[in-house]
C-alpha cells in the first residue's frame, strides 16, 4: 500500500503558494500519495477546526502510514487529528500548542492539546521553526517540541515559511520524510 501524505495550508494561504507545491512534488518523488486540499474556512476571519476535521475525515486518508504537515495555524489542526488518529509522522512548521490566542482562533481550542495522546498516536514528530519568524518564536516551537517529545529543527532566515520571506521550499525537511 502506498504511503499517504496530507499537507495543510496556513491560515489565508493558497495551496499553490509558499512551500506546498514543492513539498507535494518531493513527496510524490518519494512514493507518497499526496493530498493538498483547500481547507474549508481557512480563507475566513474565523477558521473552523471542526469543519476542517470533518472535511479531512471525508477524504479517508488518515491511517497509520499517513504523514501530516501542518503550517502555522494548521499545526493545531494536525495535532487535533493526531489526538484522534494514529499517524506515521507529524510535521509542525511555524506552529504553537498554547491556547492564548486571538479571538479569530477560538474555534481551535475547545480544550487543551493532549500532548500525551499525540505522543501515543504518532511515531515521529518534528517541530520546525525559524530564527526570524515574526509570529512564532523559535523558543515557543522548541518548548512545544519538548512537550511532544519531538525533534526540533531550526532553520535560519526562513521567517514564517511563506512567500513573503521568499520561502518556496524547505530542503532541510527531506532527510526526515
Amino acid at each position: 500500500m502506498k504511503p499517504k501524505a496530507l499537507i495543510l495550508q496556513a491560515w489565508y494561504s493558497k495551496i499553490d503558494s509558499n512551500f506546498y507545491p514543492w513539498l507535494s512534488q518531493e513527496l510524490v518523488k518519494k512514493g507518497y500519495d499526496v493530498t493538498l486540499p483547500d481547507l474549508p474556512t481557512v480563507h475566513t476571519n474565523l477558521p473552523d477546526m471542526n469543519k476542517q476535521i470533518e472535511f479531512i475525515e471525508r477524504l479517508n486518508i488518515l491511517e497509520r502510514n499517513t504523514i501530516v504537515f501542518g503550517h502555522s495555524l494548521t499545526c493545531l489542526l494536525g495535532m487535533r487529528l493526531a489526538e484522534k488518529y494514529s499517524l506515521h509522522k507529524l510535521f509542525l512548521t511555524a506552529g504553537w500548542d498554547f491556547d492564548d490566542l486571538s479571538v479569530e482562533h477560538r474555534l481551535f481550542w475547545p480544550n487543551k492539546i493532549d500532548h500525551d495522546l499525540i505522543k501515543q498516536h504518532v511515531k515521529e514528530i518534528y517541530c520546525i521553526s525559524s530564527d526570524n519568524d515574526p509570529y512564532i518564536t523559535a523558543f515557543t516551537a522548541e518548548e512545544m517540541s519538548k512537550r511532544l517529545g519531538a525533534k526540533f529543527i531550526l532553520i535560519k532566515g526562513a521567517g514564517h515559511f511563506t512567500n513573503q520571506f521568499n520561502i518556496s521550499k524547505i530542503p532541510e525537511l527531506l532527510p526526515y520524510i
